[in-house]
């Protein structure tokens, strides 16, 4: 899944004082959500009615996610973990984030994503490489993914220590490097941090 990075320091991640929001924010979309979020310290619970959505304060990052960013979260966790519980699922996306916040990979969630040989459904044939061929595929899932990275997002995006984690039925090198201490396993996935990013 991922290939070992050295000589790195972790950007640490510093929540930031939420906001009170003024009044109820309206959001039809995981984008407003996360615009509402970073611009007022609050976020919107999506919810089928406009009139039952609530405000909520959160902790949340500086990052501001674009709409490509949204759709890389969906696709590489619906890809990655869309058998997994919801809090599996959640323990991915983290890794991802943290992977943000840190020197060794890129800036961005899509860099993040889609950065040279890191996750497998990218490159590997097979895979559900557009948001239209992950709900065709499995709608069940795409839409209980959308949902857990929707609310992830909303509540702050907060990553995780993991940088690195591959699923139970594999054994890749990276892992017995002296630098990679094992984290936890949550679900099929072990995670891992780099001690050295």
């Amino acid at each position: 899944m991922s290939s070992l990075v050295t000589g790195c320091a972790l950007h640490r991640w510093v929540p930031q004082q939420p906001e009170k929001a003024a009044g109820a924010c309206l959001a039809s979309s995981v984008t407003a959500v996360s615009s509402a979020a970073s611009s007022t310290g609050a976020a919107c619970l999506v919810a089928s009615s406009a009139s039952a959505v609530a405000s909520i304060e959160i902790e949340s990052s500086d990052y501001q996610f674009s709409q490509k960013d949204i759709d890389a979260m969906i696709l590489n966790a619906f890809n990655e973990a869309r058998g997994e519980s919801p809090a599996g699922i959640r323990a991915v996306l983290a890794v991802t984030m943290a992977r943000v916040e840190s020197a060794c990979y890129p800036d961005s969630v899509h860099e993040v994503v889609y950065q040279r040989k890191q996750f497998s459904w990218t490159w590997q044939q097979g895979t559900a490489r557009t948001l239209t061929a992950a709900k065709a595929r499995e709608p069940h899932s795409y839409l209980k993914v959308k949902s857990v990275v929707t609310e992830y997002i909303a509540s702050g995006a907060k990553p995780s220590q993991a940088m690195l984690y591959h699923t139970r039925d594999v054994n890749p090198g990276w892992a017995k490097a002296a630098s990679i201490a094992r984290l936890k396993t949550m679900g099929s996935h072990i995670f891992y941090v780099n001690k050295r990013c």
